[in-house]
């Protein structure tokens, strides 16, 4: 998936499926449902709404990795520096 800002350890990975049925009582169904008829509902109009519902959760994540990442730098610039003088 691409290399990752102080952590290309952490393995990432996308995984699709195709023509697979999941029975109505075993979905995740937060913001969306499907109807015993087969009908797809939400209450959230717009796809990209839906996507950013339910991955808001992630931006969190990925800010303190960010951060954590970012301190762990500054600390490496400071022994650097001090081991140089």
């Amino acid at each position: 998936m691409g290399l990752k800002m102080g952590n290309n350890g952490v393995d990432n990975a996308t995984i699709a499926f195709d023509n697979v049925r999941i029975p109505r009582v075993n979905m995740m169904n937060r913001y969306t449902d499907v109807d015993e008829g087969g009908n797809f509902n939400s209450k959230i109009r717009s796809i990209g709404g839906r996507f950013f519902a339910v991955t808001e959760r992630l931006l969190s994540g990925r800010l303190c990795i960010a951060s954590m990442t970012m301190g762990a730098q500054r600390a490496c610039l400071y022994i650097a520096i001090a081991y140089a003088q």
